[in-house]
């Protein structure tokens, strides 16, 4: 029995052994690893999770600042040695700093607040924290790349309730605990664009297929 499991509402789970979250860059997706080079430091981590970029970041000589809404996640940042992290919701930024250069959402972290006007919500934060050329490296995948027939039927019932298709109720469960429903927005290139313009960022760039991206946003 897998020990993590992604639940969404429709009863869909995904069953995984969580090592996702502590990989190697040489088990990133290849959209990942594509985009982390142009990462310019200092950097800020959305949804850092157990710390893997920061990982790889601190090895490579960036400067690295992680936020996660996840006790558990500040918890194993700091027991993989990972002490500039803090405990926030990316909903609500609340950093001294101004001077980061480049903001990564990896893992669709792009849409973890919820819907568009969250996320727009969210950029607009980030667009005052960072610097003139700063960059933001957002991961996402294009709900309607798949032929999957429940993800196909999931994304018709979200249009049927006028509900972006990609608008995903998602739940986590890990070793018999299970924790709060939450949205995630999955958008294709083109709606990541016309969220991000919102906020006045920019997509000049995608790397990987739509299956899975990382759009590279630019003020």
């Amino acid at each position: 029995m897998a020990e993590h499991k992604i639940e969404r509402d429709d009863g869909f789970v995904t069953d995984s052994n969580g090592k996702q979250y502590v990989a190697p860059i040489e088990e990133w997706q290849e959209s990942e690893r594509l985009a982390i080079p142009v990462a310019k430091s200092p950097v800020l981590d959305i949804g850092c999770g157990a710390g893997r970029v920061g990982q790889y970041l601190i090895v490579h000589g960036l400067d690295w600042v992680g936020i996660d809404v996840s006790p558990g996640a500040i918890e194993a940042c700091r027991r993989r040695g990972l002490d500039s992290v803090h405990l926030m919701s990316a909903d609500e930024i609340r950093l001294r700093r101004r001077d980061f250069r480049t903001v990564i959402m990896f893992g669709n972290n792009f849409g973890v607040v919820g819907g568009k006007d969250k996320v727009a919500k969210m950029l607009k934060q980030l667009y005052k924290v960072t610097t003139r050329d700063a960059i933001i490296l957002a991961g996402s995948r294009d709900p309607r790349a798949t032929d999957e027939e429940a993800h196909l039927k999931y994304h018709q019932w979200n249009q049927s309730r006028g509900r972006p298709a990609g608008l995903v109720r998602l739940r986590m469960h890990y070793k018999g605990l299970t924790g709060q429903w939450f949205e995630l927005l999955l958008s294709s290139p083109e709606e990541m664009s016309e969220v991000a313009e919102r906020a006045g960022w920019h997509l000049t760039k995608t790397f990987g297929e739509r299956k899975y991206y990382v759009g590279l946003l630019e003020k």
